[in-house]
C-alpha cells in the first residue's frame, strides 16, 4: 500500500533536526520502493503520479542493462528466426556509442527515469552530433526498450513516447530540398545505358528507377517472376527488398511499401530485351534476414559473376552506377581533404526516385497524393507531402481561384 511519511534525521551538530517525507509505494516488479521529498505536497503528487501508472520503475535496474535485456532477448528471437539480424545490430550500435557516451543517463535508475531525462538525453545527443535524423533513430529505440520494460514489469509508463526530435525543416523559403536533374541530364542518362559493356541491363535499371521510383534496395531485391509484362507495359509486384549491409532478401519494412508498380511500354521493352540477354532467372539457396535458409526465385538483376543469387549495393555502384555515370559525363574529379581528386556522382541512383515523382506530378491532371503515395511506398501521407508538396502546383486553378475571389465582391 502506498504513503506517505514524515522522517525526522538525526540532529545536526547546531542541534537542528532536517525533517523530510517519504514516499513508499509498491514497484511494477512488486518490490517496494520509497523516495525521500522536502516538502509533502511533493511526496503526494509522486504517489498520485505513481497510483496513475505515470511513473515509477525498478529501483535496481539501469538503461543500460535495460538495453542489455533487451538486445539479449532479441538475439534470441533472431536465432529463433522471428526478427532480422540488421535490427538486431542497430539495437546494439545505440547501446554501444550513443548510450556509452552519456554515462549518466546510462546508469540513472529506471525507478528514477522521467520524460525529462530521455529528452534532456536525445537533446545532448542532438548537440553532440549535429544529426535530427540519428535522434530520431534513437528516440525510436528508447522507447522500444522502454516498451519491452513494461512488458517485463520494471517500468509502469514510457517515459521516453513524449519526447520529440524537431527535424529540419525539409525545404526553406518555398524551396525543394533537392534538385532534380533537367531533362538533358535524363536524357544522356539513358543513352549512355545503351552504350557500355551491359547495355540491355544498364537501359532496364535506369528505366525502372526513372520511371517506376524503387528504392534500390526493392529494385536489387525483386524476383524474376515478379516482374509481369503485360500488352500495353508491365506491373512489378514489390514484395521483397535486399539489405544493404547483410545481402539478405526481407519483406519491406512497411505495409505500404509492398505494392504493385505500373510502368509503360518502354520499360517493358527494356525488361523483355535484359531478360532475352541474361538467360533464364535460376532459382538458388538463401540465407534470409532471419538466417533461415530457403530456396528462393531468381532476381531480375542476379549477381553479374555467377548469373544467379543476389546482386550486391556495392557491386551494383561498381558495376553499374558508376560506369554509367561517366559515360553521361556527370562524375568531377574534385579533391578530397587531403587534396587528391576523387571521383564525386553529380546524383546517386535515389535521385531518379524523385525524379519519378516529378514525372507523375508534371501528368494532367496531377494525381492525388493518396496515389502517389500508394505508387511511392511510403508509409504516411505526411511523409510524402514533406518530400514532394513543393511539386503539387496548378497555376490555372489558382488563377481561377484569384478571380473567382475577386468576383465575390464585384
Amino acid at each position: 500500500m502506498a504513503h506517505v511519511r514524515k522522517i525526522a534525521h538525526p540532529p545536526r551538530q547546531d542541534g537542528s533536526v532536517k525533517v523530510s517525507w517519504r514516499a513508499t509505494w509498491t514497484g511494477p516488479d512488486g518490490k517496494r520502493q520509497s523516495k525521500n521529498f522536502a516538502r509533502k505536497k511533493e511526496a503526494d503528487a509522486w504517489l498520485t503520479e505513481v497510483n496513475a501508472g505515470r511513473v515509477g520503475g525498478s529501483p535496481t535496474m539501469t538503461v543500460a542493462d535495460l538495453a542489455d535485456q533487451h538486445i539479449r532477448w532479441f538475439d534470441g528471437m533472431v536465432k529463433a528466426g522471428k526478427r532480422a539480424a540488421v535490427s538486431r545490430d542497430g539495437y546494439q550500435y545505440v547501446r554501444s556509442l550513443q548510450l556509452a557516451a552519456d554515462p549518466a543517463f546510462a546508469n540513472r535508475r529506471l525507478s528514477d527515469l522521467r520524460a525529462p531525462d530521455c529528452q534532456a538525453f536525445l537533446d545532448d545527443l542532438f548537440t553532440r552530433t549535429g544529426s535530427s535524423d540519428q535522434a530520431v533513430r534513437v528516440r525510436r529505440t528508447l522507447v522500444t526498450w522502454c516498451k519491452f520494460a513494461m512488458r517485463k514489469g520494471w517500468l509502469n509508463a514510457n517515459p521516453a513516447q513524449p519526447c520529440v526530435v524537431e527535424r529540419e525543416a525539409a525545404a526553406r523559403d518555398g524551396e525543394p530540398s533537392f534538385e532534380l536533374p533537367d531533362k538533358d541530364t535524363l536524357k544522356a542518362l539513358l543513352i549512355a545505358a545503351a552504350e557500355g559493356d551491359f547495355p540491355q541491363r544498364d537501359t532496364a535499371v535506369v528505366r525502372l528507377l526513372l520511371f517506376g521510383g524503387f528504392r534500390i534496395s526493392e529494385l536489387l531485391g525483386l524476383a524474376d517472376d515478379a516482374v509481369i509484362i503485360r500488352p500495353k507495359g508491365m506491373t512489378a509486384k514489390v514484395r521483397e527488398r535486399l539489405d544493404r549491409r547483410y545481402k539478405t532478401l526481407d519483406t519491406p519494412k512497411t505495409a505500404k511499401s509492398r505494392r504493385d508498380v505500373p510502368l509503360g511500354e518502354a520499360a517493358a521493352l527494356a525488361v523483355r530485351a535484359w531478360r532475352l540477354a541474361r538467360g533464364p532467372a535460376r532459382a538458388f539457396a538463401h540465407r534470409d534476414g532471419q538466417l533461415q535458409t530457403r530456396r528462393v526465385a531468381g532476381r531480375l538483376f542476379p549477381d553479374t559473376r555467377s548469373g544467379e543469387g543476389v546482386w550486391g549495393y556495392n557491386e551494383f555502384m561498381n558495376e553499374c552506377w558508376f560506369p554509367l555515370m561517366r559515360r553521361a559525363g556527370l562524375v568531377q574529379m574534385l579533391p578530397d581533404s587531403k587534396g587528391k581528386n576523387r571521383p564525386v556522382l553529380a546524383f546517386g541512383p535515389h535521385m531518379l526516385r524523385h525524379v519519378a515523382v516529378s514525372l507523375w506530378l508534371a501528368q494532367k491532371p496531377q494525381p492525388k497524393v493518396k496515389k502517389v503515395q500508394e505508387l511511392i511506398g511510403h508509409a504516411t501521407l505526411q511523409m510524402t507531402m514533406d518530400l514532394y508538396g513543393h511539386l503539387w502546383t496548378d497555376e490555372d486553378e489558382d488563377d481561377a481561384i484569384a478571380q473567382a475571389s475577386e468576383r465575390l465582391i464585384g
